[in-house]
């Protein structure tokens, strides 16, 4: 039998551990019983293709030299030139020359001064090339402000060369009040008859509390058709459908939107495609029709959602998207270039919280398919360059485009049971491959009261890159494995009910995660395609309730690539004592001492307190549970619609929550902001902890309470001046 090791990096303590008897089955054949393994069995497990019919197109970086800051708009001004250009939300324009190997940026506009980004959807939101750009070098921006917070579109000129924009020409053509950060629209397109569309969401909060977009004497919730030919301001084309209507503003083209956050018109017919965001449940495609009415707030999607009665009928969505697969759909356009014959026609958009990106095919008023064409990183924007060519602006920072791949010629199929994917050799004793090493975290993340089992496999001889901070890159191949049981939170021993088994792949572009539900008879799990409520299962506390398993698009919006895309394998929740059936170890140590590891842990990186023993009032333990809840979405350029930082190593007082006011629903709390030192129940981010609705959080499959969580958080606040 092996010996103990013993560690020489900071002890967190023992933890409680699974059964004796559970763990024997986490313990491959050749590794001694109870003892930490002696050797490292190579990962020999590949799980090839997708179910989702990726191996027509992938997705790769169109311009690998060039870096942005959180690109929200890519386009070309159409003027004859190579050129392209690319917007920064915090208020910033950058040209290049539209070649893969390029380099060089250049500076056209640095608005940062004038930008306001108090809220995650604030800042330079829409920009547009006037038809006649190369004759007249007009461009058209909109933008936040501050102070009173508000959506600014305004005209600027051109320099000589067309590369560059002068500050000092701007005119101020239109301004709309914002009552809240999120929702502001702020998109612009020039149609085919040369006006300028300008889309304005319903001014924000949750559900139009102010029923903006059902109103038509004001601009939010609709868009507008403008004429700008003149020299100064706008013009009402006499032509739009509202003009002269009582009670009516002249400049609304359509209404009853939700946030139009992008749009486009097709270059062959001229048709208006609108991508909706929507509010929770719902994700909108529509194809906008003068005068038209889209239905919210009274609808979302095709469901009712309050009630109500339109002046005119309501114009149904092209289509609809659920949670499940979308949660911020980025409008796109219909692809009429030449590189990819078989998307021709087809509408290209895609997801910011998923990375999910399809084809959509219309046939008269309805659609004749929509198929998923790839997964990216967070899709901030679609656009085109001058022959029609897509690219994809991503939060992460970097220009995607979609390219053409042979595929396996049906050499392999992707796993629909998880008996096939061989990652277990036992399915009745669920006794994992040799090479499945497994692990335990400090600090879990909520399941709804659900006991877990982590294993990961690294393929071959390959190691795990520890980076300078402490924080890792995992080789292609990477996968981690996790299965779920009905029951103990981890705090007790090990149900018999087996629920789900999660599989994280590292593939060579994307990280893609998957579902494999269990059977009734616990003999195999069948992979999930879509999300599944499953009712009436027993939780920590013993009650029945619902159970959510996720998609795959679920999967990816927590896995988020801010967040490093794997959210628990860390040196700060893996430096801990491990029970191996028996013995225990350190993880950090076992798992140097089998090579997984390239490099040692730098010593700046302290292990987090292990929450099953950590005293409720302990502080680190309460900021490690936010970072492993929240802070995969809530920190710097991360998709969570407030601008908060809830990692670990973040200074409270530099976190944008103490005496914040929420850019949405304040839960009517009076008095209530995001944190209040000393007072949980005037605290925003604990009341949404304590709600399993719509407004709570974590947003995604919170059925049941974390009761020991939230008194964490609850002394936290309480005892904080």
């Amino acid at each position: 039998m092996v010996a103990i090791i013993r560690t020489t990096r900071r002890s967190i303590g023992f933890g409680w551990g699974l059964a004796v008897a559970a763990l024997l089955l986490l313990l491959a054949p050749g590794i001694s019983i109870g003892a930490p393994p002696d050797e490292r069995v190579p990962g020999t497990i590949k799980i090839h293709g997708s179910p989702d019919e990726l191996e027509d197109y992938v997705i790769v970086e169109a311009f690998p030299n060039l870096h942005f800051e959180r690109p929200v708009w890519i386009g070309s001004p159409r003027d004859g030139t190579t050129n392209l250009f690319v917007a920064e939300q915090r208020g910033v324009i950058r040209m290049f020359e539209n070649k893969r190997t390029t380099k060089k940026l250049t500076l056209s506009l640095d608005l940062r001064k004038k930008v306001g980004r108090t809220h995650n959807e604030e800042g330079l939101l829409g920009m547009a090339f006037h038809p006649r750009f190369e004759k007249n070098r007009q461009v058209y921006l909109a933008y936040s402000t501050a102070d009173p917070r508000r959506t600014v579109v305004s005209r600027f000129e051109a320099q000589g060369t067309r590369k560059r924009f002068r500050a000092s020409t701007e005119q101020v053509i239109l301004r709309q009040r914002q009552p809240y950060g999120n929702h502001n629209g702020g998109w612009l397109a020039f149609g085919p008859d040369e006006r300028l569309y300008i889309g304005f969401g319903d001014g924000g909060s949750h559900g139009d509390p102010q029923d903006h977009a059902q109103n038509l004497r004001t601009w939010l919730g609709s868009i507008l058709r403008i004429d700008v030919s003149g020299k100064k301001g706008f013009q009402v084309p006499p032509e739009n459908p509202f003009v002269g209507v009582k009670h009516s503003r002249d400049e609304i083209w359509a209404y009853g939107l939700q946030n139009p956050r992008s749009f486009s018109f097709d270059r062959v017919t001229g048709d208006l495609w609108v991508g909706d965001v929507g509010n929770a449940e719902w994700q909108e495609i529509n194809i906008i029709e003068c005068g038209g009415n889209y239905g919210w707030n009274l609808r979302e999607g095709t469901q009712p959602f309050q009630e109500g009665r339109s002046l005119l009928p309501l114009n149904d969505p092209l289509y609809a998207l659920g949670s499940a697969d979308a949660r911020s759909i980025t409008g796109g356009v219909v692809y009429r270039g030449k590189r990819l014959p078989g998307l021709a026609g087809a509408y290209v958009y895609g997801d910011l919280a998923t990375g999910n990106i399809w084809a959509l095919r219309r046939e008269g008023v309805g659609v004749s398919q929509n198929r998923l064409i790839g997964r990216g990183k967070g899709i901030t924007s679609v656009g085109e360059d001058a022959d029609g060519e897509i690219y994809f602006t991503a939060i992460d920072g970097k220009i995607y485009t979609l390219a053409p791949w042979s595929g396996h010629g049906g050499k392999w199929r992707f796993p629909r049971l998880l008996s096939q994917t061989g990652l277990f050799t036992d399915m009745q004793a669920l006794k994992p491959h040799p090479s499945l090493i497994p692990y335990s975290l400090n600090v879990p993340f909520w399941s709804d009261g659900a006991h877990k089992q982590r294993y990961v496999m690294v393929p071959g001889k390959e190691k795990i890159k520890v980076r300078k901070d402490g924080t890792f890159d995992f080789p292609v191949g990477t996968i981690f494995v996790k299965n779920f049981w009905a029951g103990q939170a981890e705090r007790g021993p090990l149900p018999g009910t087996r629920l789900e088994t999660r599989i994280f792949m590292r593939r060579k572009r994307e990280w893609a995660g998957y579902t494999y539900v269990w059977d009734a008879d616990q003999k195999d799990a069948h992979l999930l395609d879509g999300r599944l409520e499953q009712p009436r299962l027993t939780a920590v506390n013993g009650e029945k309730v619902n159970w959510t398993f996720p998609s795959r698009g679920d999967c990816m919006s927590c896995h988020t690539s801010v967040g490093n895309d794997v959210i628990g394998f860390r040196a700060e929740q893996l430096d801990r004592m491990h029970d191996y059936g028996g013995e225990k170890a350190n993880q950090i140590e076992v798992f140097q001492r089998l090579g997984l590891f390239d490099g040692d842990i730098p010593k700046k990186v302290e292990a987090w307190p292990d929450i099953r023993t950590a005293p409720v009032g302990n502080r680190a333990a309460a900021r490690a549970y936010l970072d492993v809840n929240c802070a995969m979405c809530h920190q710097p350029e991360g998709p969570g619609n407030a601008l908060i930082d809830l990692r670990f190593d973040t200074p409270i007082k530099k976190s944008n929550l103490i005496g914040r006011m929420p850019g949405q629903w304040n839960l009517g709390v009076y008095g209530g902001k995001l944190l209040v030192p000393g007072d949980p129940e005037k605290s925003l981010l604990y009341v949404r902890m304590k709600r399993n609705d719509v407004k709570g959080m974590p947003p995604l499959a919170h059925n049941v309470d974390d009761e020991e969580g939230l008194k964490r958080i609850h002394m936290w606040i309480k005892r904080m001046k």
